[in-house]
């Protein structure tokens, strides 16, 4: 039997979090035994927040290298950049004492994933920081077996910094359960009008459209444009289901806007996906992504899909086949794109009939599962 431990940085609803879930869940339990070790909940000093002298990732070291003792994994598959960093360093001290104190126990193999660079080119982030997160990666390439990129951009990223060798390369696309369940329309706008304090506004038989989108409030998502882009479309509800650190900022953006009497941010869930079938139109403003999982539950929900071209995303959306897709930041094009889907339903129909037949063909929960299976015996 096979022992995968997967660490993760954070807890929180994310894409990474779902990933590292739906392999455990899915791996063959003939073959692997996993386990799932979250920073902050089973690793205490295992987190994004910087204290002086890095201390607490120091502390974060020690904690990994006693967990790799105890657990004694045959493969250690790490997600996000800190868990990435720090259980790299950790495993190779962890080998290195094994082998000094002629510890018996085979040294494990250890596998990144790479759920979009941070030093994504197109991320909001001065020259020195991304090239100390460049730098910081190229060196915990040095104690890993294999890199996961979930997108060929982020593969492509990766061998122009020279992150690690071809070799060590591969690309998994991320994958989703094609029998997955949505409620209908009626349910879902129900639910989600009852999340919102004083909804009677919204009117059972308002043609209003909704237009929305899911995901973390952080810089990443550009969720600004998004705002400004509503501004630009009055006769229409906008809905983001999400928390996160950019909350307060949104919502003062929403009132200089004067959009905030129609656009709406909602406590997520956990399962947020069940409600994507309430909306007419479903739109990401990113200016980073990985291969977002919520973007593939779309495509499966068969819904008109308006994104903005970033990290693996036009891997995902072809423009004017399976959706739309506009350059980054820019209010005006993205305005006039769900502007257009509004007036042309049948394009949008059609659009989304497409959509769901990409994921149905490409990008399934099965697939990304067995060619990871493969990564994983091949490292052994």
């Amino acid at each position: 039997m096979i022992k995968v431990l997967y660490i993760i940085t954070k807890a929180d609803i994310g894409g990474a979090q779902k990933y590292v879930h739906d392999l455990s869940a899915n791996l063959d339990k003939n073959q692997f035994d996993s386990k799932i070790i979250f920073g902050q909940k089973d690793l205490r000093w295992l987190s994004n927040k910087i204290w002086p002298f890095f201390i607490n990732d120091w502390l974060a070291i020690i904690e990994l290298i006693k967990l790799y003792k105890k657990e004694r994994p045959d493969i250690i598959h790490l997600n996000s950049s800190k868990a990435g960093v720090l259980g790299s360093l950790a495993a190779k001290i962890y080998k290195v004492k094994c082998h000094m104190l002629n510890v018996k126990c085979s040294p494990p193999k250890v596998v990144f994933t790479a759920h979009g660079w941070v030093f994504n080119p197109t991320n909001e982030l001065s020259f020195p920081i991304r090239w100390f997160y460049i730098l910081l990666h190229k060196f915990s390439a040095l104690f890993q077996d294999k890199i996961i990129c979930v997108s060929e951009y982020d593969y492509n990223l990766a061998l122009k910094y020279k992150i690690a060798p071809k070799n060590k390369l591969t690309t998994i696309h991320n994958g989703i359960d094609p029998n997955m369940k949505f409620l209908s329309k009626e349910e879902a706008r129900k639910e989600i009008a009852n999340k919102i304090p004083n909804s009677k506004f919204l009117i059972p038989n308002s043609n209003y459209p909704w237009i929305g989108s899911i995901g973390r409030l952080v810089k990443e998502k550009n969720y600004e444009t998004l705002i400004q882009s509503a501004a630009l479309i009055p006769n229409a509800y906008f809905f983001i289901i999400g928390e996160g650190p950019e909350l307060k900022k949104l919502n003062v953006k929403c009132q200089m806007s004067n959009v905030n009497s129609r656009f709406f941010f909602i406590n997520p869930t956990g399962n947020d996906a069940e409600y994507l079938k309430a909306f007419d139109i479903f739109v990401m403003s990113s200016i980073k992504e990985g291969l977002p999982y919520i973007l593939l539950e779309a495509m499966a929900a068969e819904l008109p899909i308006v994104v903005t071209e970033a990290g693996g995303i036009p891997e995902m959306i072809k423009n004017h086949e399976n959706g739309l897709m506009v350059a980054q930041k820019d209010s005006a094009i993205l305005a006039g794109a769900i502007n257009g889907l509004i007036t042309n339903k049948t394009i949008g129909n059609e659009l989304g009939k497409m959509a769901q037949k990409a994921v149905l063909e490409k990008f399934s929960l099965e697939k990304m599962v067995s060619k990871t299976e493969s990564v994983y015996k091949e490292n052994l």
